[in-house]
């Protein structure tokens, strides 16, 4: 037996209350972050050590929360989360694989926050999901997760203002069997610049241009939001409008990229595909399809 991890994404329907305390821990986070990474930066600069991610939410606990007594408003994992995503940018600088940390704006940074489980403080029920400090929030169940071991849940809101939660369960399932590669089981992808891939068996799988589809509206949306006065409620308003079309794009080209995937991998045990550089590619005038 194995465990392995595995993420579900809900839709939430908070009502004001619980809109207004996910929004109040979504700008305690940013706070957290961005004062925890001043301290860091102001020890480099006097030649102090580097604080650990444990030192720094000790040093959240001890100095930050009492001299802004709000942060204990919140809820307290989403704090600790926060300096952890702040100390893995910095472990990734420190092995050259990322770029040093950089401020959250409260205007650019996505509004997210992670919690985690413990004594029950995360519930998915028949048309809730309870979090911690949150209580019950309405939402959208579409699978059956009793008997799974929930780790942690990570709420979103996204541009066009709706919420949803990725909950990740732990699953335990068998060991898989060790399949030998045979003609029946094995079958290789070649990338096709105008759609997804072509098969070794001449299976086409052309991806539908979802942008394209939904450009005529996206446009007459975008031209309205042209002619509204930056700041106003309208143009927030029609600025809602034009993200909601992008998700539904971008919910698209997900739902289709996973069906593929599925149906390839319930049909065979081996896929081979080609290395490619699809960056370099791209730059290059390949695959421009919408």
């Amino acid at each position: 037996m194995i465990k392995t991890n595995r993420a579900i994404v809900y839709r939430l329907y908070p009502n004001k209350k619980q809109a207004e305390l996910f929004q109040k821990t979504f700008g305690c986070t940013r706070f957290v972050y961005n004062q925890m990474l001043s301290v860091q930066e102001e020890r480099y600069k006097n030649n102090e050590s580097h604080l650990s991610k444990f030192d720094m939410n000790l040093y959240c606990n001890h100095n930050l929360k009492t001299k802004y007594t709000w942060l204990k408003e919140v809820d307290k994992f989403a704090l600790t989360n926060a300096i952890y995503h702040l100390e893995d940018g910095y472990q990734r600088m420190f092995k050259h694989l990322g770029k040093h940390p950089k401020y959250k704006n409260k205007h650019r940074a996505k509004k997210s926050y992670t919690t985690n489980f413990t004594n029950n403080n995360i519930e998915v029920g028949e048309n809730y999901i309870k979090l911690p400090k949150v209580g019950k929030v309405k939402a959208k169940i579409s699978l059956d997760t009793g008997c799974l071991h929930i780790k942690s849940a990570t709420i979103t809101q996204n541009r066009d203002e709706t919420y949803q939660v990725s909950i990740l369960f732990e699953i335990i399932e068998e060991e898989p069997v060790q399949i030998i590669p045979a003609e029946g089981n094995t079958t290789g992808l070649d990338y096709k610049s105008d759609g997804l891939y072509v098969s070794d068996t001449g299976v086409v799988a052309n991806m539908p241009h979802y942008y394209r589809q939904s450009a005529k509206n996206l446009a007459k949306q975008q031209g309205k939001l042209r002619n509204k006065i930056i700041g106003s409620k309208n143009y927030y308003k029609q600025q809602k409008k034009v993200a909601k079309i992008h998700r539904h794009i971008a919910n698209q080209r997900k739902d289709y990229l996973h069906k593929q995937s599925t149906a390839i991998a319930k049909q065979y045990a081996y896929v081979c595909v080609e290395s490619l550089n699809m960056r370099v590619m791209s730059n290059k005038g390949f695959g421009n399809g919408g």
